[in-house]
């Protein structure tokens, strides 16, 4: 087979044409990805919480050590 143009489209893996006029629809997603993806964002968020927490005990005890240092 004789490739009238290099040009490849990332989609489709198709000669021919570009992904911004690729036809074919996009590959949907699985439901393990989207399972991931939330436990991913779960877990970023409960570390932030964490991290706020830390950093609310470490404030409460500069603010002691001043009082007591007084």
């Amino acid at each position: 087979m004789v490739q009238k143009s290099r040009i490849q489209c990332y989609n489709c893996k198709e000669y021919g044409h570009v992904a911004r006029e690729c036809q074919k629809p996009k590959k949907a997603k699985d439901a393990t990805y989207h399972r991931e993806k939330m436990l991913l964002c779960k877990q970023e968020e409960a570390g932030i919480h964490e991290q706020i927490d830390q950093y609310d005990e470490d404030a409460d005890l500069a603010e002691e050590r001043e009082l007591l240092a007084s």
